[in-house]
């Protein structure tokens, strides 16, 4: 397809994961204007981050406000789509904590609401096909928000993950990374995944091995020359 095509659009960020074309069509189907957008805002959503957007409107004489939070979705066999999530005026209770037929138990519930955990489950769809989600409650909506799970088709730092280690990172755990070549040689990462944010979260774990092999060696009891000459 020729560059000047109408239907090739350039890419103009390094994240930008999703066509601004077909981005503005998505959201005109929400009732939501591209164009009177911020900017920040537009890039999260072509780059397929979530956006929290609020609008006001009147009703029966009143002014009220109304809160969804968007973002742009990849399904393999569907394609794009947009996701969007409106605000409960009340915070979601146990009873209604239900995501893809499922409902949350009161234990799971506890820890995304309370503790502010993410919680890995298995959904299923209409026709009984079943898969895994991501689950936690998003105070700025009063209720429970889903996102996709780590596959072992997935790299992180050149790497490819194993299935084991996506098992790991869905289950909230963190993993330990290592890349081999590096002008200061192997260098091991660990690693966790964000739900919310749908990214990795690195930090690096040889600062604090090393710190380790140093303490260690201090807490080593000291040979005393002198004693092991008396001793001898």
């Amino acid at each position: 397809m020729p560059k000047n095509s109408i239907h090739v659009e350039v890419r103009k960020t390094r994240d930008q994961q999703f066509a601004v074309a077909d981005a503005k069509r998505r959201l005109e189907g929400a009732y939501i204007s591209f164009e009177k957008l911020a900017s920040n805002i537009q890039e999260n959503i072509v780059e397929g981050k979530e956006a929290q957007l609020t609008t006001t409107y009147v009703k029966d004489g009143k002014l009220k406000e109304s809160v969804k939070m968007v973002q742009m979705l990849y399904h393999p066999t569907y394609g794009s789509k947009l996701d969007v999530q409106v605000k409960r005026t009340e915070p979601v209770k146990w009873e209604e904590a239900i995501a893809y037929r499922y409902q949350f138990t009161k234990e799971e519930f506890h820890a995304m609401v309370e503790e502010g955990k993410t919680v890995l489950f298995t959904g299923s769809s209409l026709d009984g096909q079943t898969f895994q989600k991501l689950a936690y409650y998003e105070p700025k909506l009063n209720n429970i928000r889903t996102k996709s799970t780590v596959s072992a088709n997935m790299y992180v730092l050149g790497q490819q993950l194993t299935a084991s280690q996506a098992e790991k990172l869905n289950q909230g755990q963190e993993v330990k990374i290592t890349i081999k070549k590096t002008q200061k040689g192997p260098l091991t990462y660990k690693v966790r995944w964000s739900a919310k944010g749908q990214r990795f979260l690195y930090r690096s774990c040889e600062p604090m091995e090393q710190q380790k092999a140093e303490l260690s060696a201090l807490a080593e009891p000291q040979k005393d020359p002198l004693n092991n000459t008396l001793k001898g």
